[in-house]
């Protein structure tokens, strides 16, 4: 016998300690008895690698036996404690028999590593019980669970069962890839929506902005031009919310860069870095010189997340896809810029994923990354559009003031390029 035997049981044992800790803690904060503790958990699991072990020269009837036997015997003694009790601690009996099967897994050496990390998962989970139920009882409604739900959906269980070969003659609608694209902007935007629902945006302008730039910086544009509107008196923080949102635009371009096509990260990253530190600039000097800020208004940001707009982005993203190869394969690379200009006129995410997917087979990526720039400043520009057509002539005027700046830097960085 070696140190290298005794090793499962000893990983078993610092199973059953971490998550019988765990237990004994709770125990001690609710003040009241309970079945099981520090070192009973610590037996568990030390039962579990028992019976695996013995299961090795026994056959896997024991195991399963023995996994049967001590869930018959977990039911009977938490069931039986109820009338002490005055409840039944159905957690608790849950959480003991996984420790019997973590302790099981960590008498394989293939499987004794993925015990210790479900292990830490499950103290975790146990550990954050107060966390978890007062955020789900104060801030998950209905919509969002089924926000979770769709997201689901579309990532877990659509996903997977999509072709992986493009079935057109220019081969470049991938239906899983097309897919993948649409999971990828779906979850920026249902992330800056719940960081919107958790944190709010009493905390500041700038949050809201940033937080509501993750949703859409067009809707932002488009909620503060009305409330503008409706409200003249909050025409600063407005102006202030708007250009924070446009600015997070472009560290979003990027990063959905860098997960398609990193290759073309650093080509993209001068021009949208001048023109994100010209907006973030303009907008501090004039916060400073107008006294902006001083009261804040809260984007209202609806359900980020549903089937259709997310249905309908992949059609968009599909046809931009197509769109793009066909114009370079009829008109070149002048072709390819129009389609960018005109696809940035309604979102600058659909045209940045095809242009990256492109780039990585058939388009020249100086092309890609000068389209991409081109599409991200069309986009502001509509935004501009947007302050004057929904706001007032004030609103859209300020709003210049910082876009007009961004948008020539950026020209001038790409030309320079």
């Amino acid at each position: 016998m070696d140190f290298a035997t005794t090793t499962p049981f000893l990983v078993a044992l610092l199973i059953g300690a971490l998550i019988g800790t765990e237990r004994q803690r709770r125990l001690a904060e609710d003040k009241t008895r309970g079945v099981a503790g520090l070192r009973t958990f610590i037996l568990i699991s030390l039962l579990g690698a028992l019976s695996a072990t013995l299961a090795e020269h026994y056959g896997s009837g024991f195991a399963i036996a023995a996994m049967a036997s001590f869930t018959v015997l977990v039911a009977v003694g938490y069931a039986s404690s109820a009338n002490a009790l005055g409840r039944i601690d159905f957690t608790a009996a849950v959480a003991a028999v996984v420790t019997f099967v973590l302790g099981m897994l960590s008498s394989f050496e293939d499987t004794i590593l993925l015990s210790v990390a479900l292990a830490i998962l499950v103290t975790w989970i146990l550990a954050t019980r107060n966390i978890t139920h007062r955020y789900v009882e104060a801030y998950l409604s209905e919509t969002d669970l089924l926000d979770t739900l769709k997201m689901g959906i579309i990532a877990l269980v659509i996903y997977p069962l999509l072709p992986d070969t493009p079935p057109d003659p220019w081969g470049v609608l991938n239906p899983r890839q097309i897919w993948l694209f649409v999971v990828l902007v779906s979850l920026i935007g249902y992330v800056g929506y719940i960081l919107i629902r958790i944190l709010g945006a009493q905390r500041g302008l700038s949050l809201t902005g940033v937080l509501g730039g993750l949703v859409s910086s067009t809707a932002v544009a488009s909620a503060m031009a009305s409330e503008v509107k409706e409200n003249p008196g909050v025409i600063s923080s407005a102006v202030f919310a708007t250009v924070i949102a446009s600015c997070t635009m472009f560290p979003r371009v990027l990063f959905i860069v860098l997960v398609a096509n990193r290759s073309l990260f650093f080509s993209l990253l001068l021009p949208f870095l001048v023109m994100t530190i010209v907006g973030v600039i303009l907008a501090y000097l004039l916060l400073v010189r107008k006294s902006m800020l001083q009261q804040g208004k809260e984007v209202a940001v609806k359900d980020p997340f549903r089937i259709v707009p997310a249905l309908k982005f992949g059609a968009f993203f599909a046809f931009v896809l197509l769109a793009s190869k066909l114009a370079n394969i009829y008109f070149g690379d002048a072709g390819t810029y129009a389609a960018s200009i005109i696809a940035g006129l309604a979102d600058v995410d659909a045209i940045t994923l095809s242009l990256a997917t492109l780039a990585q087979s058939t388009l020249d990526p100086k092309v890609a990354v000068t389209s991409i720039t081109l599409a991200a400043m069309t986009n502001t520009l509509v935004k501009l559009a947007i302050s004057y057509l929904l706001g007032t002539v004030e609103f859209g005027n300020k709003i210049a003031i910082i876009f007009l700046p961004m948008v020539l830097a950026g020209l001038l960085v790409m030309l320079l390029i």
